[in-house]
């Protein structure tokens, strides 16, 4: 019988990790801790890294971060174990592919480098805003992750860019060119998030200007917006807790 027992509580033993590990990841996705994380992340990635001239490889492993808490909040979130394994495939073949790219640079390879990219960056946007806009307080850490998704923004169409300017060369014109091209493209988005328009890099095909503006229009409609709804929700939250 003890034996018996012994092969049961053996056999359950993954099964209560992966029971722990989930919870572990609800109880980071629930606190606002993971948006500190993010943002934090994303100011050594966009700020720190390029400073230091790590571009390549600083994004990279800043890039195996943020997939990790990428997997915690799909562990999170996800219900169905599936769907959960087929994501993390995904994830860590994106990964692979982004290794292969660092290493032997190809068309094709930057471009299906940059589409998933554009998914996952689109995708944590979403689990940020998700977890910014629950009920509740409004605290300094979800201020943090307003703040990540904005700049996840400029990530996100810095992506775009570069999707652009390797399927139709010449698309943007670079006053200045010195070093990798996305880094360039990265600082182009931000001052064009912004709306600061300094003119040493300049969109030329028409696709380019589309975005340009659309990325200009959401840099000056996203904080207002976003800044309205977090005011709202914490008067919200005020009113009901004076009620109780």
């Amino acid at each position: 019988m003890t034996f018996r027992g012994n092969r049961a509580d053996h056999a359950q033993m993954p099964v209560r990790r992966g029971a722990d590990l989930k919870n572990r990841a609800r109880g980071l996705w629930s606190s606002d801790l993971s948006l500190s994380l993010l943002l934090a992340l994303l100011i050594i990635n966009i700020l720190i890294i390029p400073m230091v001239q790590f571009v390549t490889w600083g994004r990279f492993l800043a890039r195996s971060i943020l997939s990790l808490l990428f997997i915690s909040g799909l562990m999170a979130t996800v219900v169905r174990r599936r769907t959960m394994m087929a994501a993390v495939v995904i994830i860590l073949a994106a990964l692979l592919i982004g290794y292969k790219d660092i290493l032997r640079p190809t068309l094709a390879l930057n471009l299906l480098n940059d589409s998933i990219s554009l998914v996952f960056v689109t995708v944590v946007i979403f689990l940020i805003l998700r977890q910014v806009n629950r009920t509740g307080p409004i605290t300094s850490r979800r201020i943090q992750g307003s703040i990540a998704a904005y700049l996840l923004i400029g990530v996100l169409w810095a992506i775009a860019y570069d999707m652009v300017e390797s399927i139709a060369p010449g698309s943007f014109r670079i006053v200045l060119s010195t070093g990798p091209r996305l880094p360039q493209l990265g600082y182009f988005s931000f001052t064009t998030l912004a709306t600061l328009g300094l003119g040493d890099i300049l969109p030329v095909s028409p696709l380019a200007r589309s975005l340009v503006v659309l990325e200009a229009l959401i840099g000056q409609l996203f904080p207002v917006i976003l800044i309205a709804r977090l005011v709202a929700m914490e008067l919200e939250h005020r009113r009901l807790s004076s009620r109780e």
